[in-house]
C-alpha cells in the first residue's frame, strides 16, 4: 500500500490521513463544491474535485470516487464512516478495480447490512436477540405478527440506520399505518422497503463492543463503550469503558461480539451494538466500519485503531492477543454539532467567524472546521469531536467540561451549552441514563439568566473608539441624554432589556441595567477580540465577535466567551424595514436544506396538520404542515431544490 484514497470528508478524512502518514503512505482526498475550503484538505497530499453539491452527486458517486483513485495512482481506498463505508457493492467495485478496500470483505458488509440477516446470524452464534418478525409479501396478517412480537414494538427498516425507517407502535390498531410509513421511508432512503417488527424496550442502555479481526483468522475485542446519551437516535456523548457494567455482563457481551465476528469471518474494525436492560443484553446491529467514537477506545487501550486498519488491510497479523490488551483510565467524547437544541435540534448553517481551542491542554480535538469556513446544509451536522481522557470517569468528565468551556466557536448555533449541562447533571454523573433519557429531560434545555458580563461586552464593543464591532446608536454623543436602550434576544428566544448611559473620561457607567437590575460596570481594556470588563468590582477577560448591522433586520449577532463558556445572542433592531417577500403568505422552511418531497399541488384543499413539503438538512428530515384549513394557491418549490431558511414553500389561501 503506497497511495491511499480517502473516500470521505471532514474530521474523519484528517484522522485517516494522519494514520497513513505515520506509516509512510501517501494520501489523496476528495472534495465537493461546498467543501473546497475545509481544513481536512490541508492534511492530504493532494485532493480531487467532485463537482456537485449533494452527497449523491459527490461522495456517494461510486464511479467518480473510483475514477479519482485511478487518476491519482492510488492502490487502496479507505471509506471512513458514513457515505460508502457500509456499501457491500462499493467494496466489491473497489476490489474489482484492483484496489485494496480498507475494511471487511464485501460479504461481511452485506450480511450485517441487512438487520434481518444480521439477527439470523446472531441467533446462529448464540447471541441474544429481541423477539422479532419480518413483514414480507406473505405476511398478510399484521395483527398476528404484532401479537407474536408483543406490544409496544418497533417497526424498523432492515436496511436502515441513523434512526431512519423506525416507528414506535403502542397497539395493534396503529400497526398498519406505521408499517406503511416505515416502508415508504425505507424505500426512499435505502432503496429497500423490507421492514420487520421488534420488541420495544422502554428504557435500555446502548452499549457496544469494539472488535477487530485479521486475515489470519484472529479476532479480538477492544473493550466496550457507553453510548446511551442520544437525541433522534444519534449519539452525543460516548465513553470507554461503559458505566455501571459488572464483570460478568462485560465478559458476556465481549464474548458474544467476538463469537459473531468469528462466525462471519470478519476482518478489520467493527462494532457490535447491544441494548442492555438490567443484567440482560440483546443484539441490535453490527457496524462494519470505523466508528465515530473509536477515539475513546484508542485513549483507553493506547491502540491506533485506524493505523491497525491499514496494517491489517496490507495482510499483517494482529500484533497482540486478547490477554495482551490492557485498559487504563477513562475517556469521554463529545460530538459538537451545528444545531439548535432549543428549536428541536434543527440544523444550523453559516460562516464560522472564529474557532479556537487550546493545543496544550491534554485534550484531543478532531476538527472538521476552521475560522472563516462555511458550514453547509448538505452533509452531517457534526463539526468537531472533543475527547477527554482521565484517570477516572469523574476526572474525564471534569476535563471534558473544562475543554468545552474554553472552546470558542462563533458562528452557527451549536449544542455545546447543552453538552455541558448534561455533563454536570447528577443522573449523568451517576451513570443513570438510558437511550431515551435526554428526551425526558426538557429541563436541560431551559433558559439561563443572561450574564451581566456578556451584556457589558456588547456595550464595550459599541463604545470602542477605534474599530467598533457595533456602530453606536444614531445621534450618540457623550453629553448627558436619556439612557440608550437595546433589546437582546438570547438563543432560547427570550428578550432582555439593556439600558445604559455612556461613561465619560474613563469613569464607570452612570447607569447600567439588565432586565431592571443595575450593575456598576467599567470597561478596563481591550485589544483585538479580547476585552477586560469589570462588573460590580469583578473583572473578566472576554472574547467577543459580532456579525451584522445595528438597526437592520435581523440585527447584530454577538458571541461572548469567558471562563464560564460561550453565550450567543442578537442585538435586535429598533425599527425594521420589512422585506416585501415577507408579505407572501404561506409556510416557510425553518432551516436551509433540500426539498425532499412535495405532497400538494395547486388548487388542492388541505386541512390543519396535513403534510405539505418535507425539507432535509444534515441528515434530518423536517415535515412542513398546514397550520389551518386552506387551499393551495401556488407551490413555490420542487423536489431536489436547495432552499435558504425562511423560504416560502407553498402559498395558501384560507378556506371560507
Amino acid at each position: 500500500m503506497h497511495r491511499l484514497l480517502i473516500a470521505n470528508r471532514g474530521e474523519v478524512a484528517s484522522r485517516v490521513a494522519r494514520a497513513a502518514r505515520s506509516r509512510g503512505i501517501g494520501t489523496v482526498g476528495l472534495y465537493s463544491d461546498p467543501d473546497f475550503a475545509l481544513p481536512y484538505l490541508d492534511d492530504v497530499d493532494e485532493a480531487v474535485a467532485l463537482p456537485g453539491i449533494s452527497a449523491t452527486d459527490t461522495y456517494l458517486n461510486v464511479s467518480a470516487v473510483l475514477a479519482a483513485a485511478q487518476r491519482t495512482g492510488c492502490d487502496a481506498v479507505h471509506p471512513g464512516y458514513g457515505f460508502l463505508a457500509e456499501s457491500a457493492q462499493f467494496a466489491e467495485q473497489v476490489a474489482a478495480a484492483g484496489l485494496v478496500f480498507v475494511g471487511p470483505p464485501a460479504e461481511c458488509i452485506a450480511a450485517m447490512g441487512s438487520k434481518v440477516r444480521a439477527k439470523e446470524l446472531a441467533r446462529k452464534a448464540s447471541v441474544p436477540v429481541l423477539p422479532d418478525a419480518v413483514v414480507d409479501d406473505t405476511a398478510t396478517d399484521l395483527g398476528e405478527l404484532g401479537g407474536r412480537v408483543g406490544y409496544p414494538l418497533l417497526v424498523k427498516a432492515s436496511a436502515g440506520g441513523g434512526g431512519r425507517g423506525i416507528r414506535l407502535v403502542e397497539s395493534a390498531d396503529d400497526l398498519p399505518a406505521a408499517v406503511a410509513a416505515a416502508q415508504r421511508e425505507a424505500q426512499a432512503y435505502f432503496g429497500d422497503d423490507t421492514v420487520f417488527l421488534e420488541r420495544f424496550l422502554a428504557g435500555p442502555r446502548h452499549i457496544e463492543i469494539q472488535v477487530f479481526g485479521d486475515t489470519h483468522g484472529n479476532v479480538v475485542h477492544l473493550g466496550d463503550r457507553e453510548c446511551s446519551v442520544q437525541r433522534r437516535h444519534q449519539k452525543l456523548l460516548e465513553e470507554c469503558p461503559a458505566v455501571s457494567v459488572d464483570a460478568a455482563l462485560r465478559s458476556a457481551m465481549a464474548a458474544a461480539a467476538v463469537r459473531l465476528a468469528e462466525d462471519i469471518g470478519y476482518v478489520g474494525a467493527g462494532t457490535c451494538e447491544f441494548l442492555v436492560q438490567g443484567d440482560e443484553f440483546f443484539f441490535l446491529e453490527m457496524n462494519t466500519r470505523l466508528q465515530v467514537e473509536h477515539t475513546v477506545t484508542e485513549q483507553v487501550t493506547s491502540i491506533d485503531i485506524v493505523g491497525l486498519q491499514l496494517d491489517v488491510a496490507r495482510g499483517a497479523q494482529l500484533p497482540f492477543t486478547q490477554t495482551e490488551i490492557t485498559f487504563t483510565g477513562h475517556a469521554i467524547q463529545a460530538r459538537v454539532c451545528a444545531e439548535n437544541p432549543y428549536t428541536g435540534w434543527l440544523p444550523s448553517t453559516g460562516a464560522i467567524q472564529r474557532y479556537w481551542h487550546p493545543d496544550d491542554d491534554g485534550v484531543r480535538y478532531e476538527d472538521g472546521i476552521a475560522s472563516g469556513v462555511t458550514i453547509s446544509p448538505f452533509y452531517d451536522s457534526m463539526i468537531t469531536k472533543v475527547i477527554a481522557p482521565g484517570e477516572t470517569r469523574d476526572h474525564a468528565i471534569t476535563t471534558l467540561d473544562g475543554a468545552l468551556a474554553r472552546l470558542v466557536l462563533h458562528g452557527p448555533d451549536t449544542n455545546v451549552a447543552v453538552l455541558r449541562r448534561i455533563l454536570s447533571d447528577a443522573d449523568y454523573r451517576h451513570g443513570d441514563v438510558t437511550v431515551n433519557w435526554l428526551e425526558q429531560r426538557a429541563d436541560l434545555l431551559a433558559a439561563e439568566p443572561l450574564s451581566a458580563h456578556a451584556a457589558a461586552a456588547v456595550v464595550a464593543c459599541a463604545l470602542s473608539t477605534d474599530t467598533p464591532l457595533l456602530p453606536l446608536p444614531a445621534a450618540w454623543s457623550n453629553t448627558p441624554r436619556p439612557a440608550v436602550q437595546w433589546t437582546l434576544l438570547d438563543d432560547h428566544g427570550t428578550e432582555h432589556q439593556l439600558d445604559y448611559q455612556p461613561p465619560r473620561n474613563g469613569e464607570a457607567f452612570r447607569l447600567f441595567r439588565v432586565d431592571g437590575t443595575e450593575f456598576a460596570v467599567r470597561c478596563l481594556a481591550h485589544g483585538d477580540d479580547r476585552w477586560r470588563v469589570e462588573v460590580d468590582g469583578i473583572s473578566r477577560v472576554l472574547r467577543v465577535s459580532a456579525e451584522g448591522l445595528l438597526g437592520h433586520d435581523p440585527g447584530v449577532r454577538v458571541w461572548v466567551n469567558d471562563i464560564h463558556g460561550q453565550v450567543g445572542f442578537t442585538v435586535m433592531p429598533r425599527f425594521v424595514e420589512r422585506n416585501i417577500d415577507s408579505i407572501v403568505g404561506g409556510p416557510t422552511s425553518p432551516m436551509p436544506g433540500t426539498v425532499q418531497s412535495v405532497h400538494v399541488e395547486t388548487g388542492q384543499r388541505v386541512s390543519a396538520g396535513d403534510r405539505l413539503v418535507v425539507v432535509e438538512a444534515m441528515k434530518m428530515e423536517h415535515v412542513i404542515r398546514a397550520s389551518s384549513d386552506a387551499v393551495v394557491s401556488r407551490v413555490l418549490v420542487h423536489v431536489g431544490e436547495s432552499v435558504p431558511a425562511g423560504t416560502v414553500l407553498v402559498e395558501l389561501d384560507d378556506q371560507e
